[in-house]
């Protein structure tokens, strides 16, 4: 009973996805938490940290820090102050309401299979 509870709890962080874009890629949510992780975080050190490539990180975090399309808003880009070439990533509101939603489910789904 236990394993189908957390199987919910699971189905319902998928469905929060797919709200957001029905294709969700697992890559935007591995950026977001390494966002969410170390605070102004710079694109290389992201794809340093996640192993994804420079290029397609970028692409990542042109489409979560966008403005049009499913996935836009998420994430905030800023130059450094004091580094003028660097950008630095953090999460916006809708970015961090998106991960606090997903940790909880996941506490959930932890704490019920430790009942079982």
């Amino acid at each position: 009973m236990t394993t189908q509870k957390a199987l919910w709890t699971l189905i319902n962080l998928m469905q929060d996805l797919r709200r957001i874009d029905p294709e969700f890629p697992l890559q935007y949510i591995l950026c977001l938490c390494e966002i969410a992780r170390c605070k102004n975080m710079s694109l290389t050190e992201l794809a340093q940290t996640t192993g994804i490539p420079l290029s397609t990180t970028s692409r990542i975090i042109g489409t979560l820090a966008g403005t049009k399309g499913r996935c836009a808003g998420l994430v905030i880009v800023r130059f450094s102050a004091t580094e003028s070439r660097r950008k630095e990533l953090a999460l916006s509101a809708k970015g961090a309401t998106l991960l606090t939603n997903l940790t909880r489910g996941l506490e959930t789904m932890a704490s019920q299979r430790k009942t079982a």
